[in-house]
């Protein structure tokens, strides 16, 4: 049997971005996002790229990295950024997912650009292009599986748990650590770690993925398991560009950095599963799966050429069937509640250490506000029935006045101009009245007569002129010479002053204690930030939209909030049993008008307030881990 001749892999290179062979040249197009679609040859239709970097650079400072790289990547393409260390390979993937902006140049990934605007649908474009990160970057809080889990979740939240776990587990056993699922990131081997992290970039089928030294701190056996996993993504469509220090995949095309040299249609490598094999004398036998292997040989093929056939067969691949809309609404629902409810609160319990002075802070000051509250309350109520009571005078009337001179001294009241209204009230009237009010009730045991006179009270149409009525009873038989009437000039003024200094003298209280309340709520966010920082940015790497992150922050405060409301209630309507229970004790009313309708409000506004701040604490805290 004759055998076809070995090619020699050599290697072609060019450094502006293109191969110089027969592959179609794609011209860019600003507005559809990187390429127009051309035909190759024998009309075969070229593919639009799904990354293009033209004339990119970038700087830090005054350091540039990145000069001038031109470089387009097909979908289902695998390409390799080789290197030395602090060539660009980092800072050009961290360009294509978004992290960094070019400072010049222009960027195109899946037909966005990334050049101008580029914060502008970040979210959306990252929950397409996933991120292999060399420093694995798992959420140190959840499990392995966990992990994958929160990665399906953010990237679509319309697909039933049950599929997300399943399909998560599915691709812990592809790395061969479905054993370790509920490991913790810190419980993990530094290699288990790197594999869990490749297995969240696949399990979310991105159509970029981008791998920064995926093979990393990982012996051969589980080295040759990642790379068949990013083959046969691919394979299946998905662009792959891996950063590596030196040609390590069998990649279609090399980008070799700071020279930004391209090298096309070199030898591919052997198969690293075991499915082919190196000969010795440079050919290789593989399976003839489209994924890298030649039957035989290695054959230099144009990259679009290898693509076409890959798309071919995507097409045949049977679509999955969709999901009902009630079941996304349903599932959408339960992994909302899942990604924000049951995260913030897993994240109160876990950061409970450092929430407890912030829910002890607002407690405090929760309690002093709606302490000082019902005292404003009894206070202004002492104050309107002190006002009202200003226009109205009690003449006493002496126990000798006969009923005749009662009715003559009525009688001349009531024709008084000054004068609204004239009511008798007898003694036993102002007895009973007395025994309602805390501490007067106790003056009727200590004589076996009633100690409080008949009286006429007289309410004058205007307050002004109080005192010219109450002068003008003293001198009439009828009214008791010793205590004629209740007026009393300096009553009403010394009650307004007393309001005024207690108003003031709380009001500094609660400034200050709000000064110090935020003090302290400050410095603990700050620790909470500081600790939430990496998982907010991690999350955020994953694309997640701005309610999953900003969420569990809320729920966290507002669950701060919540018991701090309701201990500060619980407290309040402590002081207010109290009072009302020792004010026959101590023969004064403490609380004048203070009922339980006004307590119950002052309770509600407590808790609400509790609420709210814990939610201000919340979003102050979330915008620090933010920055």
């Amino acid at each position: 049997m004759g055998s076809r001749p070995a090619t020699s892999g050599r290697v072609v290179a060019s450094t502006n971005g293109t191969a110089k062979s027969d592959r179609p040249r794609l011209n860019a197009s600003k507005k559809n996002g990187g390429a127009k679609r051309r035909t190759g040859p024998a009309g075969t239709p070229a593919i639009e790229p799904a990354v293009k970097l033209v004339a990119v650079h970038k700087s830090y400072g005054r350091n540039p990295v990145l000069k001038g790289v031109n470089f387009a990547v097909a979908p289902g393409e695998l390409v390799e950024v080789t290197g030395p260390s602090g060539s660009g390979k980092t800072t050009l993937l961290r360009l294509v997912h978004g992290q960094l902006r070019p400072s010049a140049g222009e960027l195109w990934v899946r037909g966005r650009s990334l050049h101008r605007r580029w914060r502008r649908g970040l979210g959306d474009l990252r929950r397409d292009v996933a991120f292999v990160f060399q420093e694995q970057r798992l959420l140190p809080r959840l499990t392995a599986l966990e992990n994958l889990v929160l990665a399906l979740q953010v990237r679509d939240p319309q697909v039933p748990n049950a599929a997300i776990k399943q399909r998560a587990l599915a691709a812990l056993q592809s790395v061969n650590l479905a054993s370790r699922r509920g490991a913790y990131p810190h419980e993990l081997s530094a290699g288990e770690r790197q594999r869990v992290a490749v297995a969240r970039a696949l399990v979310t089928r991105p159509r970029v993925l981008l791998a920064d030294e995926p093979l990393a701190s990982m012996d051969e056996e589980n080295a040759a398991i990642v790379m068949r996993l990013l083959e046969e993504a691919a394979a299946a469509g998905t662009t792959v560009i891996v950063a590596t220090h030196r040609h390590t995949f069998p990649a279609s095309r090399i980008l070799r950095l700071p020279s930004a040299r391209v090298m096309t249609n070199g030898a591919k490598r052997a198969h690293a599963n075991g499915n082919g094999h190196a000969n010795g004398n440079g050919s290789t036998n593989g399976n003839g799966n489209g994924n890298g292997h030649t039957n035989g040989v290695l054959v230099k093929r144009a990259w679009w050429r290898v693509m076409i056939p890959v798309r071919e067969r995507l097409h045949r691949v049977p679509q999955p069937k969709q999901i009902p809309l009630w079941r996304r609404a349903a599932a959408f629902s339960a992994n909302s509640f899942r990604l924000v409810v049951l995260s913030g609160l897993r994240s109160w319990s876990r950061d409970a250490r450092q929430t407890t002075p912030v829910m002890g802070t607002i407690a405090l000051l929760l309690i002093l506000c709606g302490t000082l509250v019902l005292i404003g309350v009894a206070v202004q109520h002492a104050v309107a029935d002190q006002a009202g009571q200003a226009s109205l005078v009690r003449v006493y009337l002496a126990d000798s006045a006969t009923q005749d001179s009662i009715n003559a001294l009525e009688a001349r009241l009531r024709a008084d101009s000054r004068v609204a209204s004239v009511t008798y009230v007898s003694a036993d009237q102002a007895l009973a009245e007395a025994r309602k009010r805390p501490g007067l009730d106790n003056l009727s045991s200590l004589s076996s007569a009633n100690p409080f006179p008949a009286s006429l009270d007289v309410r004058v149409k205007v307050v002004t002129q109080v005192e010219a009525v109450a002068t003008s009873v003293k001198n009439d038989t009828a009214v008791d010479p010793t205590y004629a009437t209740s007026y009393d000039p300096d009553t009403y003024s010394r009650l307004r002053r007393f309001a005024l200094i207690a108003g003031g003298i709380a009001g500094g209280i609660v400034l200050l204690f709000a000064a110090v309340a935020y003090a302290v709520i400050a410095n603990a966010m700050r620790g909470i930030a500081g600790a939430r920082r990496p998982e907010v940015a991690i999350t955020r790497l994953l694309g997640a939209r701005g309610w999953m992150v900003r969420g569990p922050f809320v729920i966290e405060g507002l669950t701060t909030g919540a018991l701090a409301g309701a201990v500060a209630a619980a407290a309040v309507a402590g002081a207010y049993l109290l009072a009302t229970r020792f004010e026959s004790t101590v023969y004064v009313q403490v609380l004048p008008g203070v009922d339980a309708t006004a307590v119950q409000y002052v309770l509600a506004a407590v808790m609400t307030a509790g609420l709210v701040l814990g939610a201000a604490t919340a979003m102050l805290g979330f915008r620090r881990a933010r920055a």
